[in-house]
């Protein structure tokens, strides 16, 4: 029982941090609430390392990812008329007072579908790697396209994932 109550306090803390990571994220993109990209980038930066590691297993980075998330967001400017050559392509962080957290859909998907999978997974604590398995699944969104312009193939991704969650 002890050993339980003690991973459900990890368990917080690293989600404590992953919200955190994923607001902070959000905001340097100059948005205001974070979506599945901004978890994901989030998660890249936990303490266990492990999102970092599987990635590092496909052949990728948190500065490659980013920069295809930027790429995903240009293109799809670019596809409704949107001169790019005309738009800071910089954005401005933003400040926020924002009290309570809130995410787009894409955000509140990962956390949901990552509570799910902890209700299954419930004998080690909640890693980066848990973060990179649930936007995984995700077919579709912002999240999905830069994970395909950069090449990795989602049942790549998945093994990575396995192989980090069996060496933890």
């Amino acid at each position: 029982m002890f050993k339980r109550l003690k991973l459900r306090i990890e368990d917080m803390k690293t989600i404590s941090r992953l919200i955190a990571g994923a607001d902070e994220q959000a905001r340097i993109s100059g948005e205001e609430e974070p979506g599945a990209e901004h978890f994901l980038l989030s998660a890249l930066e936990l303490p266990d390392g492990s999102a970092k590691r599987v990635f590092d297993r496909v052949g990728i980075n948190a500065d490659m990812f980013r920069q295809a998330v930027t790429t995903q967001y240009e293109e799809a400017l670019q596809s409704i008329g949107v001169d790019m050559s005309s738009v800071n392509a910089e954005p401005e962080p933003l400040e926020t007072e924002r009290v309570f957290h809130s995410s787009k859909p894409s955000g509140e998907a990962v956390m949901k579908k990552l509570h799910k999978l902890k209700k299954t997974d419930k004998d080690r604590p909640l890693l980066g790697a848990h973060v990179v398995a649930v936007v995984a699944t995700m077919k579709h969104g912002v999240t999905a396209r830069a994970l395909r312009s950069l090449g990795v193939e989602i049942a790549s991704l998945q093994q990575a994932v396995d192989d980090e969650l069996v060496s933890v």
